[in-house]
This record gives structure tokens, sequence and C-alpha cells, in this order.
């Protein structure tokens, strides 16, 4: 929820909203309590970037409110327009008794919310694509000095703090600033704390396809022209058209077969790969001594991708693992108005994902 940032006074259960750029959500007790037990699940987006959020807390509190800064334009149900569900569903909204603040009233006891959340303020990626969350990483206190996950009155009784990954991505390093144990099950982890309270947590996570792109990136280094990307469902391999082909031609250079032998080399024992080549080209039209060959750029992009995955299955790589795909000039990644940008959109991409249904 990229809009709102979570503040919360007598009662916290941050999610990664708290690191949104304005100001927002304030959630209170209103009575005494003999402790609280509380759950927070983060049902991360195979992009490494969004996640749903539940959150839930069991308590002898008598009600909870929950306060939103006051934002110009805004009705008082939008400031849950983000929030998939608020539970009970009878709550009322308070607009009156607190300056600066609208709050939604809830019976208390229990409480639960559901909410689709931008980690990107808590988040750094590095760029080899090692995803790293922290959940204070603005390291902003309320006026009485409470941080990161916090609860009051008194500390969190129970709480357990999960975040569930999809399977292109996976758990490599997680921590909390309080004792408390981990549990990895499956692509699941786990935090479950006692009498803990102002908990940071820090999360490592990547794409499963990170060894892949390790192995591919030490076969490449030598190579000019020659990209790779760590994306959150895989690997890209970008090489310049030039590189692969003389200009006009889908019949691939020595230097080209040179390149994705290397490719092969490296893949061709990993049978849980799937490889998508994909032919793009500037936007010069074919020349009238080409035109009898390819009819546009559209049939020597898609000439250029099947070529190469023929020449990749003669190299020992599964030809059930392959597709191609044409796109023409039709998805630049330069401008097509100076020579250079001309240079970087003639090129092939190799989407590489890892497919571990198969």
């Amino acid at each position: 929820m990229a809009h709102l940032k979570k503040l919360l006074v007598v009662f916290c259960l941050l999610a990664s909203a708290s690191f949104a750029e304005a100001s927002g959500v304030i959630s209170e007790t209103e009575s005494e309590a003999s402790g609280v037990i509380s759950e927070q699940i983060y049902f991360l987006e195979e992009d490494g970037r969004h996640a749903l959020v539940y959150t839930t807390s069991r308590s002898d509190y008598s009600k909870y409110n929950m306060w939103f800064r006051n934002r110009e334009g805004y009705e008082t149900e939008d400031y849950v327009k983000d929030f998939l569900y608020v539970y009970p569903n009878e709550y009322t909204w308070d607009t009156a008794s607190k300056k600066d603040y609208t709050l939604l009233k809830l019976p208390g006891k229990s409480f639960a919310s559901l909410e689709r959340i931008d980690l990107e303020a808590g988040l750094q990626v590095t760029e080899d694509g090692v995803y790293n969350f922290n959940n204070c990483r603005d390291k902003a206190k309320t006026p009485d000095g409470h941080y990161g996950l916090w609860n009051s009155p008194g500390n969190f009784k129970k709480i357990a703090y999960s975040w569930v990954f999809p399977l292109n991505l996976e758990p490599s390093e997680y921590k909390a600033n309080r004792r408390g144990q981990w549990v990895r099950r499956h692509n699941t982890i786990t935090y479950y704390g006692s009498n803990v309270n102002d908990l940071e947590f820090q999360i490592t996570y990547r794409p499963s396809s990170h060894a892949i792109y390790e192995a591919l990136r030490k076969k490449l280094a030598d190579e000019k022209l020659v990209e790779l990307t760590q994306k959150a469902t895989g690997v890209k391999i970008t090489v310049a058209a030039t590189v692969l082909y003389p200009s006009g031609i889908a019949v691939l250079s020595d230097k080209g077969k040179s390149v994705l032998s290397k490719v092969a080399e490296t893949l061709k024992d990993r049978k849980n790969l799937n490889i998508i080549v994909e032919g793009h080209t500037d936007n010069v039209p074919i020349s009238p001594k080409l035109s009898s060959t390819f009819a546009t750029n559209w049939e020597l992009a898609s000439a250029r991708s099947i070529n190469i995955i023929h020449f990749l299955v003669e190299k020992g790589m599964e030809e059930s693992r392959f597709g191609s795909g044409a796109f023409s000039f039709q998805r630049p990644i330069a401008s097509n108005e100076t020579e250079e940008g001309k240079a970087k959109n003639r090129r092939i991409e190799l989407l590489i994902e890892e497919n571990s249904g198969e």
C-alpha cells in the first residue's frame, strides 16, 4: 500500500506499507490487556516487489481504533482502499474526536486485515538480483520511542512473522533484532517470538535461478556486447545482433557460434529450464536486395530467433525447452533516431526460466 505509513500509538502491527511516502495509519487499543498474540504473513509475489500481507491479533482488548492521518481530498473509505478486507466488517468512522486524524473504530478482542503492499521503501536490490528487505529501513520512531513491529501497552505475548515465497524466489538470509526461533518449511520462513517488542526484521532473498546466473556470468565474462541480467523470474541474456549475425543476415557468424556454444555448455545439463529466444530489430526497412528473403523486419527477427534455437539444439540442449519470439522493431530499448540507439535495438534476447514443475 504505497501511500500509507503506519505509525501506531498503542498497538502496532506494521506491514511494509509503513515505508510508504505519505504518513497515514495509527492503530490503538483502548483498554489494558493481559497479552497480545499476533501473526503477520507476507505472501510475496513473483516480482519480488509486492506482497499480500495478512495481519491478525487476538487479545483481551475491548476495542481497536485504526488512526489515519488526514489527507486532502480523501473520503473515509479512501483510507482503506488498498485493504482487501478488514475484520470485523462492522467498523465505524470517527472524523471529529482526534485533531488531524480520521479513526476507523473496530470492536475488540480480535481483528484481522489483508492488504496488497509495495515493498519498495523497505527494499534494496543489488545489481546481481539479490533482494534485501528491512521492515524498519527508515529507522523512524513513534513519539514514545517505538519502532518496527511493536505493541503497546506491553510486549507481544506471542508473535509469528512469516514470509511465503513463490517458486521463482528463495530466502537466503533472515534475522531479527530480538531473540526468537526461526523455522523454515519448504519455501516459507517464520520467526516465533515471546515477550518481545520493537521488532526489526532483515529478509534477504533471490531468484531460484541465481546459480544459473552465476554460472553464465563466469562463462560469458570476457564477451563484449553480451549483457546478463538477473530478473525475478529468471535470467536474461542480451546479445547485440552484430555479435551473432552480419547486417540483414540470419546465418550465424563464427563469433556468434562461439558465444552460443558457451551458453549451451553452461545450460545443456540443466533439464528444468525453459528458454524463449526473441529477435529484435531497428526500424530500418529491409533493403530491396534482401526483400526476396525477408519481406519485413518481422521475418528477419523470426529467422534469427529460430536459427539460434537450431544451433543450441545441435549443441545438446533439449528442443522441447525452447520457444521463439519475433518483435521486429516494436520493443525498442533505445531511440531509433540515432545510429547508437538503432545498434542497441538490433539484438537477441534469451529469457531463461526454471520450470520446477516438470
